[in-house]
């Protein structure tokens, strides 16, 4: 082959490449960045929601917005990305009721046992609507929005010792969230309260630092909590609810269209959440039950009505605590649930 056409095939060549290689112009930037917090580990069911949101929110502005997930205290503890939302570090966090409860007292509303029904679907259905809008009214003076609850799988008695009435728990140590509302619920059972960090709370257990604790099967099951309890009650007593908030000034600075697209998005999830929820419990509950050493009972409803009444007071508590924005806050979810 001549050298002529040996060299017009070489540069025929790289003339390909060059055009096959070409630089793809810059995807472009989004718009709107956004940190997304929360505090669950990436199985949860709030670490699926959260994707979800994610992926909507992106998908319906059309990659205007870009959001960044940080699951498992990635950005501190609860707390801290509660004050964190408030300041606008970051935009947005689902954070458990608890962990707001230092700047917006109002949510411990959620924490007073045998106030929500049963059923998952029924509680969801009244924690985000009227009365959920009453609550989030009072957001607006610390700098938040509320946008969602979302419930978690019901929390069950755990303890060393049987528990079959209120009477069971005098003089046992109980740990518990260090939430005033909580706190105030085992006083009254005559049990001694015990704040304990979470991931604590296994070998506080296994020493007999507490005989027992409160937690829904899910959490009882992955923490292990069970191989260091005799006796599980399904109390079904109360729920650990997460709260969708976002920054009150960042929020309202975006275009009218985007936040509705948000708080939309916001709602879609709660059916989704719950049913990743309501699945990882009853799988971890069948788990507790083949679990030999380890006694699961059930309250008779003779038993929860016991409870009920002894646990009564605490409504009064709440609203000595929170004061007027907490009295109408009660008196609206009460008043959904007569319905």
């Amino acid at each position: 082959m001549k050298k002529g056409t040996i060299l017009i095939i070489f540069v025929a060549i790289i003339l390909s490449l060059t055009m096959t290689f070409r630089p793809c112009p810059a995807l472009a930037e989004a718009k709107y960045k956004v940190t997304f917090g929360h505090v669950e580990p990436v199985h949860t069911s709030i670490h699926v929601a959260a994707e979800k949101i994610k992926e909507l929110i992106e998908m319906r502005t059309k990659g205007e917005f870009e959001v960044s997930v940080h699951p498992a205290s990635e950005l501190g503890p609860g707390p801290d990305q509660g004050q964190m939302t408030q300041s606008g570090a970051i935009q947005m966090a689902i954070l458990p009721g608890a962990h707001i409860a230092g700047i917006f007292p109002e949510v411990q509303v959620f924490a007073i046992p045998f106030m929500f029904p049963g059923s998952l679907e029924e509680a969801a259905k009244i924690m985000n609507g009227p009365a959920a809008e009453k609550l989030f009214s009072y957001m607006g003076k610390i700098d938040l929005v509320g946008l969602a609850v979302y419930p978690h799988a019901h929390k069950q008695f755990t303890s060393n010792k049987p528990i079959k009435v209120p009477a069971d728990f005098e003089g046992q140590k109980i740990r518990t969230m260090a939430a005033p509302i909580i706190v105030e619920s085992y006083k009254l059972l005559g049990a001694s309260p015990t704040p304990i960090n979470y991931h604590e709370v296994y070998s506080a257990l296994q020493l007999g630092t507490v005989d027992g604790e409160e937690n829904p099967f899910w959490s009882i099951g992955a923490m292990k909590f069970y191989e260091v309890q005799k006796y599980i009650v399904e109390s079904n007593h109360a729920l650990i609810v997460t709260v969708f908030i976002v920054n009150k000034n960042w929020f309202e600075s975006l275009p009218e269209n985007y936040q509705k697209i948000i708080r939309e998005v916001a709602q879609e999830v709660v059916p989704f959440q719950i049913e990743s929820e309501a699945k990882i419990d009853n799988e971890w509950k069948e788990k507790i039950m083949q679990h030999k050493g380890t006694t699961l009972t059930k309250l008779t409803p003779e038993a929860r009505e016991a409870f009920k009444q002894k646990l009564a007071p605490v409504k009064e508590v709440y609203v000595k605590l929170v004061g007027t924005s907490g009295k109408e806050s009660l008196e609206a979810f009460e008043k959904a649930m007569a319905k």
